[in-house]
């Protein structure tokens, strides 16, 4: 999950007074991480850890959509099985530079999939182990 600084980048300026926000000014103001709420459920059968996936170039607006435009996140896209799949067969599309990864005004360039399997083979993913059901089914 991003740090507290993460979202002060934006909401410093932004949201500043509103209640829903008070946690992340909390936060900063106590040097203390934030405590996440879900916005998505998953069966007790799915294992899930987004460490893992921003550590491998993974965005927040590839599962969570444009996060950069909602003042509080919801559900941006489907989370699903199939999307999950199609992901971990051909996670190159999906993957930024690390320093991209928090960045909420990303696009992909328009060689990405060059890209992509640039950063694939720079943070050791290989698609074949990804669709073991193992990965995500605990």
């Amino acid at each position: 999950m991003p740090p507290t600084q993460t979202c002060l980048s934006c909401h410093s300026q932004i949201f500043t007074d509103t209640a829903m926000l008070r946690p992340v000014v909390l936060s900063a103001e106590r040097n203390l991480p934030l405590r996440w709420n879900s916005v998505t459920r998953l069966p007790g059968f799915v294992y899930f850890d987004h460490s893992i996936h921003i550590a491998k170039g993974v965005g927040c607006s590839n599962c969570h959509g444009a996060v950069g435009e909602m003042a509080l996140a919801v559900k941006g896209e489907r989370l699903d099985m199939r999307q999950c799949v199609d992901c971990h067969r051909d996670p190159a599309p999906a993957l930024r530079p690390p320093e991209a990864v928090f960045s909420l005004s990303w696009k992909p360039p328009p060689d990405q999939p060059a890209r992509g399997a640039v950063l694939m083979a720079a943070y050791g993913i290989e698609p074949k182990h990804l669709t073991n059901c193992s990965t995500c089914h605990r």
